[in-house]
């Protein structure tokens, strides 16, 4: 299991999937969907607006996420900014097959193996709310370079269900869902400690996504920034990701 933190915000917890190429049946069993049958439907629509205002601390990430406060950054750290520019092909390109970045954009170093894998999320925390492998299912796929992050309301498949005809609702409903993926440039922490003081191997990431769900012409005005503490210790199966979302 791992943790991840953004500045200020959102808390995630993670743990390794027993396959990393397929969600875990239970986070979709039926008897789980059936407990959301009767979840009213402002709620599910409201799922994506929650993720954000989890994501960002209830909306404060902006103000507190600035140089003033040592946390600096540059535009083309931004998980959009490629994308948007229409250079993610070619710098992708760089970072793979390129000589070691340096840390300045939140890549570099080698690559951990106890950081690579596929993982869930039983824990979303932040701004006073939560959502937790009981509401969604969420996979994340984790290499030395490439993520995806895919993450589906399991209440949504039975609230379909119950709509029958209304299919302007229907469409609405089945717009709630993130999706995302691309480069994850990553470079370890010296000096991080875990549980009890004890030092660990974490990892600080930042996330450039080439394909993404939410966006829709605006980037995100943040990065998609993370460090990565394993919950357990250092290497082995602790193994870890940097979470992260489009919300907000």
């Amino acid at each position: 299991a791992v943790e991840a933190h953004a500045p200020h915000m959102a808390v995630l917890r993670y743990l390794r999937l027993a396959s990393p190429l397929a969600m875990r049946a239970e986070s979709l069993s039926t008897a789980r969907v059936h407990d959301f049958v009767q979840e009213d439907l402002s709620a599910a629509l409201d799922w994506s607006a929650k993720q954000g205002r989890i994501l960002t601390g209830g909306g404060v990430a902006e103000p507190l996420y600035t140089a003033a406060r040592g946390y600096a950054f540059e535009q083309a750290q931004l998980p959009h900014h490629h994308l948007e520019a229409g250079s993610t092909h070619d710098t992708f390109r760089a970072w793979r097959w390129g000589p070691p970045r340096d840390a300045s954009g939140g890549g570099g170093g080698p690559a951990l193996p106890w950081l690579t894998g596929g993982w869930s999320r039983p824990l979303f925390a932040g701004g006073g709310e939560e959502s937790s492998d009981a509401s969604e299912a969420c996979v994340n796929l984790v290499t030395p370079s490439l993520f995806v992050d895919i993450r589906i309301p399991i209440a949504r498949n039975a609230l379909l269900d119950a709509l029958g005809e209304r299919e302007e609702e229907r469409l609405r409903l089945l717009a709630r869902q993130h999706g995302f993926a691309g480069y994850a440039r990553l470079a370890e922490v010296q000096g991080a400690f875990g549980p009890g003081g004890a030092a660990v191997a974490a990892v600080a990431c930042t996330r450039h996504h080439a394909v993404d769900w939410n966006f829709l012409g605006a980037g995100r005005p943040r990065p998609n920034r993370w460090t990565v503490t394993p919950l357990g210790g250092n290497g082995g199966d602790n193994g870890g990701d940097n979470g992260g979302d489009n919300g907000g």
